[in-house]
């Protein structure tokens, strides 16, 4: 049972990272742009916002699956 709920842990953690990281700070900020560009409100705040956004998806991805896989180590043990 602690091997299923450590999976279970590890690939949430994993499909989490993936959502976080990579659609909610990265393709979604530069659609956002995107539209803003077509509507003729791009500012300089917007631009700003999603290269930082786009910058530190990566690593927040990793931080992510790093914690979720720490803990079903854990539990493996």
């Amino acid at each position: 049972m602690k091997i299923i709920i450590g999976w279970i842990i590890f690939v949430g953690s994993v499909i989490g990272g993936i959502y976080v990281g990579g659609w909610l700070l990265f393709v979604q900020p530069i659609i956002e742009a995107c539209k803003h560009f077509d509507a003729g409100t791009l500012t300089g705040l917007i631009v700003g916002t999603t290269v930082l956004k786009c910058i530190f998806a990566g690593a927040v991805g990793v931080v992510i699956i790093y914690i979720g896989s720490i803990i079903s180590a854990a539990i493996f043990k």
